[in-house]
């Protein structure tokens, strides 16, 4: 008993691309960097850091647990720029 097997490959062309895609591609690539997220820079975490403290200081002597955690938070956001 003989089989035979019959295949038959049908090629699809790519369609074509359409007209003006690239230029949107384009127009959507530079408006996606207009919104990117940049980190801050080092000067902007210093000063926040610094009024933070200086926050802290004029809560020292009506809530010291507050001031404390003040502090604490400028620590923190100095320490963004170790990373």
């Amino acid at each position: 008993m003989s089989h035979s097997t019959t295949i038959q490959t049908l090629h699809v062309p790519t369609p074509a691309m359409p007209r003006g895609s690239s230029i949107a591609a384009a127009l959507y690539a530079a408006l996606a960097a207009l919104f990117e997220r940049r980190p801050p820079s080092r000067a902007k975490l210093l000063k926040e850091a610094a009024s933070v403290r200086a926050l802290a200081a004029s809560m020292q002597d009506s809530d010291p647990g507050f001031a404390a955690d003040l502090r604490a938070a400028a620590d923190r956001h100095e320490a963004l720029l170790e990373r």
